[in-house]
């Protein structure tokens, strides 16, 4: 079991790095009292204006800032409708996921068929993003959230609208700056997983890590250290599933791909009931 966790935890960790970074963006965003079901179609546009924005200009440092100006024109569709027009935000946040799977699919279709070289990419270190995903970004998000005045009116946005309104602070303009952090940790998740996990794009490929973003922010208690572990535990089921396939285990090839979902499933299913969200989440009541 030891040398199991041992040999796929490189793999994990490669793995996993573009969903903590949207879990993290998601459990900002969900404490001031949102919840946006679109973060997946924010980085399936991420990942595809990360591509062009590399391949055009040579460069994956700045294939990452396209990838966060992607994820900016899909947070200011879904805050015009959930935040500023209080829309429901399941509905809005649906509908997003709906547009960007058959707007990307549009898009990169049409782009290959323009250019065949849109594949050829430059090299992105995987080493610094892991870095930055596992260790300063979820300490920064912790003391932002926990130790400044701006998180202290984030989270009581999240359970008391009425008490911020009381002080004559813009619980709008609250909930929006938690959608911008969420959108700078969206773009970056996007353009990892399409520079460095897949080094190209690929139509839904995102493959549901939206929702398990939701998943774990649930499972982790709208907390830091638990999206940490909630994370880690669907990184190395699926790292396992990649290991067990080259093993010739004799599992079949589709229980193998589902072993992470399932997890995920049974993980979330064992905290249901005994966790207390914000009291406002969803609610488009000021």
């Amino acid at each position: 079991m030891v040398e199991l966790i041992v040999s796929v935890a490189p793999l994990a960790l490669a793995a996993s790095t573009p969903l903590l970074l949207a879990v993290l963006g998601e459990l900002v965003l969900q404490r001031s009292g949102v919840i946006n079901l679109g973060i997946e179609g924010m980085m399936l546009v991420a990942a595809l204006t990360a591509v062009v924005t590399a391949h055009h200009t040579n460069s994956a440092a700045i294939g990452f800032a396209g990838g966060i100006a992607g994820a900016a024109a899909v947070a200011l569709l879904f805050g015009v409708f959930a935040i500023a027009l209080r829309a429901d935000q399941i509905v809005t946040g649906t509908a997003i996921n709906l547009l960007a799977l058959g707007a990307t699919g549009f898009a990169y279709r049409e782009l290959l068929r323009r250019s065949t070289e849109l594949q050829s990419l430059p090299k992105a270190g995987a080493l610094p993003m892991q870095l930055l995903a596992w260790l300063a970004i979820p300490a920064l998000v912790a003391v932002a959230l926990w130790n400044t005045p701006f998180g202290l009116r984030v989270r009581a946005c999240g359970e008391s609208p009425a008490a911020v309104g009381a002080t004559r602070a813009s619980v709008a303009w609250h909930r929006a700056g938690a959608l911008a952090l969420e959108t700078v940790l969206g773009g970056l998740a996007g353009a990892y997983l399409a520079l460095v996990l897949s080094s190209g794009f690929a139509e839904n490929m995102t493959a549901g890590r939206g929702f398990i973003a939701l998943s774990i922010v649930i499972f982790g208690r709208w907390k830091v250290k638990g999206a940490l572990l909630g994370t880690a535990i669907f990184g190395f089921a699926a790292a396992s599933q990649y290991a067990l396939q080259a093993s010739n285990s004799g599992v079949p090839y589709h229980l193998l791909l589902a072993l992470p979902y399932v997890v995920t499933l049974l993980v979330l299913a064992g905290v249901a009931g005994r966790v207390k969200a914000p009291e406002s989440l969803g609610r488009q009541d000021l």
